[in-house]
């Protein structure tokens, strides 16, 4: 092992680093640094917006570089893009989760009451740290939270912007020569906390959660180009959530007609083909694994039901509680009930294959192992703003499951940190489709409690 391999590990890094933008792998001495001189200003990969990166030869006795101007530096880039690399991927493995779905499902909601809940909800039930492992990069999301969460305003009218193809999750360089488009996921430490069971294995448990949020029009025909790279994670992630939003679907529509004033359900609503969308990730995923056009994919493909709260007149309308999914085990933590989980997938799977049996045949003859779980974001109907468009008074949100998708996803891919209930079995109603009572369980929690 070379000496610089043997250091790496004496500190505390991996032996390999893989980037969060780009996915090229390289050792810990290879990484570049963020100069800070104002006089450093522009860089020939990142930009000339950016701050110059730079191979370190001098290091001060705290052990942070210093540039050409003599100033410690903080901050560090990977060697191919140049774009910043969280330190957490340094230290843990990385765990790569990727979201998609046609405009207007309702991701950034999604993803805002998910983080939100599952700040409280991993270390109060599982015993895990949850942070953000770069808060500036993840600026955007915790204005999110905060916008629809922490709003002194709560009865005011607020709105998320959509997600754009060129907006703040992507961020352009320069690679051989050619401006390329590249993700910035928002990125997350998990480990362990003192409590834990596993507490002594933290250092291989732990993961640096990366979560990509891709605009639904990089799926629509023509949406794909040879200089964006920013679908590239799909193959690479560890699980796929698919937002399959209901509103969009013309026969759910006309089945939940009078049953619900959410303005997503009229007639005239945003109607967008997503068994297509599914159909075009599916592409690229086995394209850029170089697999056949056929073959199935192998990893977890949840498909996330949004905005329950607007079509579950079809089922019934069963409040939704994710705490009546964890029970306490012997050896001190939760467990995750992936047993009712599975009861109520399929029971949501009935019910769209009889509205929306091509979306179903899509995501089906696409993975292996699929899961359909019911969230609301909200936990109510959006209103018609003054402005013409749709928002939510923050008074009003209830999330309802917003957490269970990405726990379930973590279940699959570390199993040790979110340990499975083996349930005894339970009675269902036979028949029909439909979540029962016992299934869904009690009524969803104020917004105040992280939506959990």
């Amino acid at each position: 092992m070379r000496s610089t391999q043997k250091d790496a590990l004496k500190l505390g890094l991996r032996s390999r680093i893989t980037c969060p933008h780009c996915w090229q792998e390289f050792a810990p001495h290879e990484i570049l640094w963020i100069a800070v001189h104002p006089d450093l200003c522009g860089d020939p990969v990142a930009g000339s917006d950016e701050q110059l990166r730079f191979l370190p030869t001098r290091f001060n006795v705290n052990g942070q570089a210093i540039d050409i101007k003599g100033v410690p530096c903080n901050d560090l880039a990977c060697p191919h893009c140049h774009l910043k690399i969280p330190r957490a991927l340094l230290e843990m493995k990385p765990l790569l989760f990727s979201i998609l779905g046609a405009p207007g499902s309702g991701k950034s909601y999604f993803l805002a009451s998910m983080i939100w809940g599952l700040r409280n909800i991993l270390r109060r039930s599982f015993h895990l740290a949850f942070s953000d492992a770069d808060p500036l990069a993840n600026q955007l999301l915790n204005d999110y939270e905060e916008k629809l969460f922490l709003n002194p305003d709560s009865h005011e009218l607020v709105a998320l912007p959509k997600t754009e193809k060129e907006g703040e999750l992507y961020q352009g360089v320069s690679i051989d020569q050619r401006s390329v488009w590249l993700a910035k996921p928002f990125v997350f430490s998990l480990q362990p906390d003192n409590n834990h069971p596993l507490k002594s294995k933290s250092t291989q448990l732990s993961r640096a959660v990366c979560l990509y949020d891709n605009a639904g029009e990089h799926f629509l025909p023509g949406g794909s180009n040879a200089n964006n790279y920013g679908t590239q994670h799909l193959s690479l992630s560890q699980a796929l959530f698919f937002l399959f939003d209901p509103t969009q679907h013309p026969h759910v529509r006309t089945r939940c007609a009078g049953k619900t004033a959410d303005p997503q359900m009229k007639d005239r609503a945003w109607t967008h083909r997503q068994d297509q969308v599914l159909f075009e990730a599916a592409s690229r995923i086995r394209t850029q694994a170089g697999t056949a056009q056929n073959a199935k994919y192998e990893r977890p493909l949840i498909i996330v039901v949004t905005k329950y709260d607007a079509w579950c007149s079809l089922i019934g309308c069963p409040p939704l509680n994710s705490s009546h999914l964890m029970q306490e085990s012997t050896t001190g933590g939760f467990q995750l009930d992936t047993e009712r989980i599975q009861k109520v997938s399929d029971k949501i799977r009935s019910v769209l294959s009889d509205l929306t049996p091509e979306f179903v045949s899509a995501a089906e003859s696409f993975a292996e192992n699929v899961t359909y779980i019911p969230v609301s974001a909200l936990g109510s109907g959006p209103e018609l703003s003054p402005q013409g468009g749709l928002a939510i008074r923050p008074s009003r949100i209830r999330p309802m499951w917003t957490e269970i998708p990405f726990l379930f996803g973590l279940h699959k891919a570390v199993p040790h940190l979110v340990p499975s209930l083996s349930s005894p079995a339970r009675q269902t109603q036979p028949g029909n489709g439909q979540v029962s009572e016992q299934d869904a369980h009690v009524q969803p929690q104020n917004h105040r409690e992280a939506g959990t």
